[in-house]
């Protein structure tokens, strides 16, 4: 059994310190940075778009205007409740990408 999490946080920055843990090794004289993940699947979306309502146009025709919605947005599905995802946890009326 799982636990699915809808997140919104306020940036790219906060996504990333949240979901998951720099780890920075040394080999020889080569350094390498990995983000390891804290839990046990992430989907980073980052920014949605939607359509504004307005219609534009241009020389292939015509296409609806698309305006960010606010936030930087990631689903997660762990193997247990994570309460410390609950301050950034949304329920959105219609997902844009979730877990099938």
């Amino acid at each position: 059994m799982y636990t699915d999490y809808c997140l919104k946080f306020t940036d790219a920055a906060q996504c990333m310190a949240t979901l998951f843990t720099e780890q920075t090794t040394l080999q020889g004289d080569v350094v390498e940075t990995v983000q390891q993940p804290k839990y046990a699947a992430i989907d980073v979306i980052g920014t949605i778009y939607k359509p504004t309502g307005k219609m534009l146009t241009n020389e292939e025709g015509d296409y609806p205007e698309m305006a960010a919605v606010p936030g930087y947005h990631a689903n997660v599905r762990h193997s247990e409740p994570a309460p410390e995802l609950e301050p950034f946890a949304v329920v959105p009326t219609s997902p844009v990408r979730g877990w099938a």
